[in-house]
């Protein structure tokens, strides 16, 4: 009997054993990869066969985009037919890589399986000073929408927020996850922002091993995000954007992703906007 039982026991840990090992290998799936900007400028300059695809639209492309990068909108590459074995990196610039990301899956689904996304996007592109066409200057200031930050915080993307209301504005209600950053004007709390983007102890391989957050800042009614970006960021390295609509965007949302009135339940000690 205790044989019989040893057996069973046996077979039970073997059949486990095929679970939790052999399975995952005989159903693994094709998944998309990120490459970094560098190693795709390399591919291109040795004339590769590397297809570069910015999914972004028309209007986006003509402004500026990658040099040798072939415009396909992510909405019309699903009836795009691309060379199979070759490789496909997909070039974008929304909030997380959201395009890039839903394009790589449609292409996976389609049966391509070399199927990269580029690290860090064009931002993350322009940062290392690499070749591109009618961005002169290399540098745009990005407008977000609402929907896109909360796909952004479920997806875990390096992001920080920062409310540059006043405490009146902010009296209507605080932003998601956003930092309230205090100060005499828009000016002062613009300043105590770029202070934080700027100033950071590491560097060399450190800083480049760390994944590049992204930077999102709510501004007041009726303040021209560009303009104020445009004159206090100018040479601030990094993806700065803000929010489209500002606040009133947020308000507008149908699902009210909004924290309580004077309480931010994700800042230390529940104050509000987690004040800097």
């Amino acid at each position: 009997m205790i044989r019989a039982h040893a057996k069973i026991f046996e077979y039970f840990v073997v059949l486990l054993v095929f679970l939790l090992v052999g399975l995952p290998n005989l159903s693994c799936a094709a998944d998309w990869q990120w490459m970094a900007p560098q190693r795709v400028a390399s591919l291109l300059k040795e004339g590769s066969g590397l297809w570069l695809v910015d999914v972004r639209n028309e209007s986006a492309f003509a402004t500026g985009h990658i040099e040798g990068a072939m415009l396909i909108p992510a909405v019309l590459l699903a009836t795009k037919r691309l060379p199979k074995g070759k490789i496909i990196v997909l070039a974008d610039d929304s909030l997380g890589l959201r395009q890039g990301r839903a394009a790589a899956e449609v292409l996976l689904k389609n049966g391509y399986d070399k199927v990269f996304l580029l690290e860090g996007g064009i931002p993350a592109w322009l940062e290392e000073g690499l070749p591109s066409t009618g961005m002169a200057g290399g540098r745009r200031f990005r407008s977000v929408m609402p929907d896109d930050i909360d796909w952004a915080l479920a997806k875990r993307v390096p992001l920080r927020i920062y409310d540059l209301r006043d405490r009146g504005e902010q009296a209507q209600g605080l932003v998601r996850e956003a930092q309230v950053v205090e100060g005499k004007n828009l000016g002062e709390r613009l300043e105590k922002v770029k202070a934080m983007v700027t100033i950071s102890g590491k560097k060399g391989l450190t800083a480049r091993l760390e994944k590049p957050v992204t930077i999102i800042m709510v501004f007041p009614t009726g303040i021209s995000p560009n303009q104020a970006l445009e004159r206090s960021f100018r040479g601030v390295p990094g993806d700065i954007r803000f929010v489209e609509g500002g606040y009133a965007a947020w308000a507008a949302k149908p699902d009210k992703s909004l924290s309580t009135v004077g309480v931010c339940p994700t800042c230390p000690k529940g104050a509000p906007g987690g004040k800097i």
